[in-house]
């Protein structure tokens, strides 16, 4: 027969049923109840210490088990990001060709084309893309103007101002995206091939794709549209791949090392787009091949001077080169990469060399001479029509930290800008994109009565030229620029889009972003 379990420690109270020992029994009882209840009390407290340690047992949460997985070394888009784990539910998975994000408008460097070469014995290719002459303009754009008074452009007129630019940029990178290439690139020659109804004119040199890409992709970032923001991160994500997978992984150089006179300018206007695409998105993926673009402008530089196009260098030296490598250095340094200092030292002594103390004009090969034009182009478009290269030095000044309310050599090329303002005049050949471009934002940094006189003038040359009927619908005519046969209708449209963003691409300085 099963019998209840009785603990040991606890003694039976049961008591015997002789009445005569009663007595002594209860006194036998009374004797150990102090043992008793100490032994009660024990079992008591044991039993809510016990009871304590499983509430907080079940109370912990249990750990996740970890999931072991064997990974498929499988090839890896680096310009694919992993995207986050979709919901059961969901079906629908994000494109990143067709961004949703509208961001903030962006102040970032951008850079513009060059110009053609002024020696005799060079071949037609010192301007933006190539030429004999004297050369045009270099890198960055300037951007925020600089100090002084506003000037007499009212509030409302500034804003109806920066709204008609607006537009006429929105155009322009709309044209720019319908002509993109599967690939990524931008054709100088061959762009028309993506025309969806007649095929647009305007083809340039196909030497050139490589910078007319990086002048396409920095025209999209300058509008704050980068490979991870924007409505065009598509485009843009798919242009600097284009440029990555185009880099010399030996030499670090963005095409190929020699391939034409002018290479030089592809590869700073290509390192400075992928800069400012490292810069906007932050991807470590594009801070590589930025710092090897940094290592091939140096490697190319002359010891304690500038650039012109050799590789290695060859002791020559231009303006128009060494502004465009300037300008991509000093990205490169706001952006955190490593710069040797030196360069941008030695640079700005070369421009001091070519700026003429007297009248303030920087020359292309020489001090106080004028822009660069390719052999027989030069009745057309005259070279004392322009001052591309004054705005050129002028836009290094600035970012090299110069005081535009107190340098002379700025002053003194912001007067010699105001009488070359923009003029549409096809039979005076006063058009030249490059010049408009790099003034555009010198004389924005200078800001006051400088950018007052430059301001409606630019926008009446530039805006009310671009394009506004059929597939050639928001860019320009390169045929009347003297570099259009160059870079063709993308060169023409990446330039003056960028020159449009003039009044948000950068901060009003001094030499910060």
């Amino acid at each position: 027969m099963h019998r209840p379990h009785v603990p040991a420690q606890i003694p039976s109270l049961a008591l015997p049923h002789d009445p005569a020992s009663f007595e002594s029994a209860l006194r036998e009882q009374m004797r150990r109840a102090p043992w008793l209840l100490v032994s009660i009390g024990a079992h008591a407290l044991l039993g809510l210490v016990m009871s304590q340690f499983m509430t907080g047992v079940v109370r912990v949460k249990p750990t996740m088990p970890a999931i072991i997985a064997q990974l498929e070394d499988t090839a890896i888009d680096p310009f694919e990001p992993p995207e986050p784990p979709t919901p059961p539910e969901t079906t629908v998975t994000p494109t990143m060709d067709e961004p949703t994000i509208e961001p903030e408008v962006n102040d970032q460097p951008t850079d513009e084309p060059t110009v053609a070469s002024d020696h005799p014995s060079d071949s037609p290719i010192d301007a933006p893309f190539e030429g004999t002459g004297k050369n045009d303009v270099l890198g960055v754009g300037g951007g925020g103007g600089g100090h002084g008074r506003p000037g007499k452009y009212s509030r409302c007129t500034a804003s109806r101002d920066r709204t008609t630019s607006q537009r006429a940029v929105e155009a322009g990178l709309d044209w720019l995206k319908r002509h993109q290439n599967e690939k990524g690139h931008w054709s100088a020659a061959d762009f028309s091939d993506a025309c969806a109804t007649n095929r647009c004119d305007g083809a340039g040199d196909a030497m050139h794709d490589v910078g007319v890409t990086g002048l396409a992709l920095l025209a999209f970032l300058g509008a704050g549209h980068g490979p991870n923001a924007g409505r065009y991160q598509g485009v843009v994500k798919k242009g600097l791949k284009f440029l990555v997978d185009h880099q010399d992984g030996e030499t670090g150089c963005f095409g190929e090392p020699n391939s034409h006179q002018a290479f030089l300018y592809d590869h700073a206007i290509a390192s400075l787009a992928v800069m400012e695409g490292y810069g906007l998105s932050q991807w470590p993926i594009l801070k590589a091949p930025a710092q090897r673009g940094v290592r091939f402008i140096q490697s190319a530089r002359n010891p304690y001077k500038a650039w012109r196009y050799a590789f290695p260098p060859d002791g020559t030296n231009d303006v128009s080169v060494t502004g465009w490598m300037v300008m991509a250095l000093k990205s490169a340094q706001d952006f955190g990469l490593d710069v040797d200092s030196s360069a941008l030292d030695g640079a700005r002594v070369y421009l001091e060399e070519m700026t003429d103390e007297q009248s303030y004009r920087t020359g292309y090969l020489a001090r106080g001479g004028y822009s660069a034009r390719e052999p027989g182009l030069a009745e057309r478009w005259p070279e004392q029509k322009t001052e591309a290269m004054t705005a050129v030095a002028m836009l290094c000044r600035v970012f090299a930290g110069e005081d535009t309310s107190s340098s002379p050599a700025l002053r003194g090329g912001a007067d010699l800008l105001r009488k070359q303002l923009p003029t549409w005049d096809e039979k005076a050949g006063t058009i030249d994109f490059y010049y408009w471009y790099y003034g555009s934002y010198a004389m924005y940094q200078m800001a006051g009565r400088d950018w007052d006189a430059w301001q409606p003038r630019m926008l009446a040359a530039v805006v009310k030229t671009q394009r506004d009927d059929g597939c050639e619908k928001g860019s320009w005519d390169p045929q009347f620029d003297p570099w259009g046969h160059r870079g063709g209708r993308v060169y023409a449209t990446a330039t003056m889009t960028l020159c449009l963003e003039v009044y948000y691409r950068y901060d009003r300085v001094l030499g910060a972003r």
